[in-house]
Formats: C-alpha cells, sequence, structure tokens
C-alpha cells in the first residue's frame, strides 16, 4: 500500500525521523515563542514529514500477521512444488522415450565403427601398413641387405 501522505513531502524541511511526538513538541515550542509566522509554518512542515516517515514505517514494516501470511504462502509454495515435480517426472515418463532419443543422438553423432573398437584398430593397423611398409622394407633392402651369387 502507498503512503496517502507522500505527495505532501519536502526535502525543504526536516522530519524527526518517525518520531510524530518530538515533532509536535518542536511546532508547540515555536508556535508559544514566536509571533513569526513563517516559523510556525517551518516548524508544521517538519511536522508533516515526520508523520509520513512514520506512516511510511508502519506500511512497510512486518507485522507478525504479516510474518504469518508470508510463512503460509511459502509453506503453500513448497508443498505445490513437490507436486509439480511429480507431476512434470510422470509425463516425461510417459510422453518422451528417452531410448529412442538417446540413440537417435548416437546415430547422429557417432560413426558405427567407433562400437566396434577391434575392426577399428584391425583396419587402422592395416592402413598404416601399407600406406608406409612398403617404403620401409624398401629403404631397409637397399641399405643393408647384399646380394653373393654362387655358381657350381
Amino acid at each position: 500500500m502507498n503512503n496517502p501522505l507522500k505527495g505532501w513531502y519536502s526535502d525543504l524541511f526536516g522530519s524527526r525521523g518517525v518520531d510524530v511526538a518530538a515533532a509536535l513538541n518542536y511546532v508547540d515550542e515555536l508556535a508559544a515563542a514566536s509571533s513569526d509566522a513563517i516559523a510556525v509554518q517551518t516548524a508544521a512542515r517538519v511536522l508533516l514529514n515526520t508523520v509520513i516517515g512514520a506512516v511510511d514505517q508502519i506500511l512497510t514494516s512486518r507485522s507478525p500477521e504479516k510474518l504469518a501470511i508470508l510463512e503460509l504462502i511459502d509453506a503453500r509454495i513448497a508443498e505445490k512444488a513437490v507436486d509439480i515435480d511429480q507431476q512434470i517426472s510422470d509425463w516425461m515418463d510417459s510422453n518422451v522415450d528417452h531410448d529412442n532419443l538417446i540413440s537417435e543422438w548416437m546415430s547422429d553423432n557417432f560413426d558405427v565403427n567407433d562400437y566396434n573398437v577391434d575392426d577399428v584398430v584391425s583396419d587402422k593397423i592395416s592402413e598404416w601398413a601399407s600406406d608406409n611398409l612398403a617404403d620401409e622394407i624398401t629403404e631397409c633392402v637397399k641399405a643393408n641387405l647384399t646380394f653373393r651369387v654362387i655358381l657350381d
């Protein structure tokens, strides 16, 4: 709720915080000691600012009733949250085929050979051998092999 007095608040004048009695005493002192209307107006404005501050404090305070209502609301939300979690879980179990989704994702992101390790290793060794072994043997034969021919 908004403070209906807030529209009359003025930073031009001071206040006594939320101590309305002190503000009233200030008005009484100035009114009794002065015939100056401006001084009394100033004191009245200080009183008004003080009343506005006090009303603001009342409106924004957390009374025991407000705290009890908030606690009740929190308890009801927490109670419903458990129900909502269970409802979501039940719906997911009934309407989503997780195994199929996982299989689709796996087939989209992996090659079939990724599942058969023995074939992959054999293919890789064969591929390396055909790419590199012939050159290695030729080089070794040229460098290290000496032929002798013996005729009888």
